[in-house]
């Protein structure tokens, strides 16, 4: 019988002042529970409580009584990166990934217009992505809207729908409609375009992305898209997970839970609005997405572990690739096809982390 090698996963969470002293508890007793079954110990640990001069960290323990406990243990062997606010902890995730004696389940993706940048490298995925450009000035935006209908602007790094905004400005229609920094919904008109470009511009506090509007929405108006889950699995390979229809409020712009939206099976509710011929189209087209992205967004980047891969289908059935996510959340998982999905979801960081474990020292470093 193979002797399980020594060591621990180490989950590196975010420092929390909102919800001490980490958000994602429940998740994270999850897998250090599920690795006390298996035989592998996971601890959670903050880069606040990291030496690197005796190559220490602060780690949490959830005991069997069900409560957090402090213990100072070495360097994980392994880090499971669920660490947001990255630019803060700039240093101290450096310091992790250059010490040889830890290796990370996967690396965390770059910003919205380096993932494209990368995807567009592929010519089937590149077809099924919607130009996208870095907005340098109010031209770009003007450009955009003379050549399109409508217009998204997006923040280059934020995520759950925060800051997304449509914009409009034709036949004496201006308005800008989505969701502020503070994620409320909005709703903005303008007497013109030049009075709603300098509204936008006092916007943009971070960079900002700009693409055409696709109507990724119901005939009555209820924003939608496919979240599909793909991981590596106990044996180091990539396999789809789920998949499940985030729906928004009606009129809205995304789709987001946080936002108001809510999640359903992905195959009742896209038959609700498509044939069976686009149906079979749309799932050829998903399938093949899930299929070639993971390896190639990972042969140009690194290490990848899971992936949250965002998909929409507009009106006429086209899927389009909105964007693609290395921390996924989890939760549409668990409010659909009564949660059977959502046990893999969460243990499948584990079985990939406890493969790595077993078989370390054969795993290439990236």
């Amino acid at each position: 019988m193979k002797k399980n090698p020594s060591g621990y996963l180490g989950i590196l969470a975010t420092p929390s002042t909102k919800y001490q002293p980490f958000p994602d508890k429940t998740f994270f007793a999850f897998l250090t529970q599920a690795g006390r079954k298996i035989g592998l110990p996971v601890y959670v640990i903050l880069p606040t409580n990291i030496n690197f001069t005796t190559k220490t960290v602060m780690a949490y323990r959830y005991t069997p009584q069900k409560k957090w406990v402090k213990i100072r243990l070495p360097f994980p062997t392994l880090i499971y990166d669920r660490l947001s606010n990255r630019k803060k902890y700039e240093a101290q995730i450096k310091g992790l990934k250059a010490n040889p004696s830890i290796t990370f389940l996967g690396h965390v993706l770059g910003d919205k217009l380096k993932n494209h940048n990368h995807l567009i490298q592929h010519p089937g995925i590149a077809a099924h992505m919607p130009a996208t450009e870095l907005i340098t000035s109010m031209q770009v935006i003007k450009d955009l809207l003379n050549n399109y209908e409508a217009v998204v602007v997006k923040p280059m790094r934020n995520s759950l729908g925060i800051g997304v905004m449509r914009v409009i400005s034709k036949n004496n229609v201006h308005r800008v409609d989505g969701r502020n920094f503070k994620n409320k919904i909005f709703h903005r008109t303008f007497p013109s375009r030049t009075a709603l470009l300098l509204w936008l511009r006092n916007q943009f506090k971070v960079k900002m992305i700009a693409q055409p509007y696709l109507q990724l929405s119901t005939p009555d108006g209820i924003p939608f898209d496919i979240r599909v889950l793909v991981q590596k699995t106990g044996k180091g390979e990539w396999g789809e997970t789920g998949r499940a229809v985030r729906a928004g409020v009606k009129n809205g712009l995304t789709s987001n839970l946080c936002g108001g939206g809510k999640a359903y099976s992905y195959e009742s509710f896209l038959r609700k609005y498509f044939s069976e011929e686009q149906m079979v189209k749309i799932n050829q087209e998903i399938d093949f997405i899930v299929k070639e992205l993971p390896p190639f967004l990972e042969g140009r980047h690194g290490r990848l572990v899971e992936l949250g891969i965002d998909i929409g289908v507009d009106r006429w059935g086209q899927v389009w690739l909105i964007e693609v996510n290395s921390k996924p959340g989890r939760a549409s998982f668990r409010q659909i096809e009564e949660g059977k999905h959502f046990r893999d979801v969460r243990l499948n960081p584990l079985r990939y982390a406890y493969y790595l474990w077993q078989n370390r020292s054969k795993s290439v470093t990236s």
